[in-house]
């Protein structure tokens, strides 16, 4: 992830809203399938890597059960203080938190049964890069899983909060803030990645799901869960005379 990208996540209170606002409606929807994909056995090592505030790593920790091991991986301090923060059922097995970059994991070669990547390679500098050293620490019959948002589709509501913040004449926050394509991966794009870090027996997928809030006010405070927005309160407009359910279709890319 860019420094200056990496910031918007640390930013005030970015990390912990990002927890409550965008993790119900986005994040563990998304964690759900992504670490079903895996098909996880108990007793097995995973590593969950740009874990932000943990909810693959809390999944996959319910998954392999007291006998397995979990590593939540970040380069944001602050994201892996706030998964920390989170209480762990003691059937699952315990989760340890590591601050590294997805470049430079520091881990053993080999280490883990399953190396799973949500909503973080379409942000890393060196894409390459970070597949090779997933694919280092994974066991060679492991698997790796990632997903990114699908290029190819409709940006969810990431789409009109940007649109919203240009019209508005606000300066972008970070780099390409601004720039849908540098929140996703095109399925192409996606394979070429995957087949130089040469992974075996590679699947794509193109998976759509519908995220619903209560109200119009519970989808504004989503907003501020967004690094995109960290640098611009009071930017949500908060409409209370209508009780419609806003519903955005997102879309992802697995493989």
């Amino acid at each position: 992830m860019s420094e200056g990208r990496s910031q918007g996540f640390t930013a005030g209170s970015v990390p912990e809203a990002y927890d409550r606002f965008m993790a119900p409606q986005l994040f563990e929807p998304w964690a759900r399938e992504l670490v079903g994909r895996a098909k996880l056995r108990r007793g097995s090592s995973v590593l969950d890597v740009a874990s932000g505030p943990g909810a693959v790593a809390r999944l996959a920790a319910a998954a392999v059960g007291p006998d397995g091991r979990v590593v939540a991986s970040d380069i944001s301090p602050a994201m892996l203080a706030v998964a920390a923060a989170q209480s762990i059922d003691p059937a699952w097995a315990p989760i340890d938190f590591l601050e590294c970059s997805a470049t430079a994991i520091n881990a053993a070669e080999g280490s883990f049964d399953a190396v799973l990547c949500q909503q973080g390679l379409q942000f890393f500098p060196d894409r390459g890069g970070s597949l090779q050293e997933m694919c280092r620490v994974a066991r060679n019959d492991g698997v790796v899983v990632v997903s990114t948002w699908a290029s190819e589709r409709p940006l969810g509501l990431f789409g009109p909060m940007t649109e919203v913040l240009q019209e508005a004449g606000m300066e972008e926050p970070y780099p390409r803030a601004f720039d849908p394509q540098s929140y996703s991966l095109g399925a192409d794009e996606l394979r070429r990645l995957l087949s130089e870090a040469r992974l075996q027996e590679l699947i794509v997928e193109t998976v759509e799901l519908d995220a619903v809030w209560r109200n119009p006010r519970r989808c504004g405070r989503h907003a501020h869960g967004n690094a995109l927005w960290a640098g611009y309160p009071g930017a949500v407009r908060r409409d209370a005379g209508t009780s419609a359910c806003p519903v955005r279709r997102s879309t992802r890319t697995f493989a």
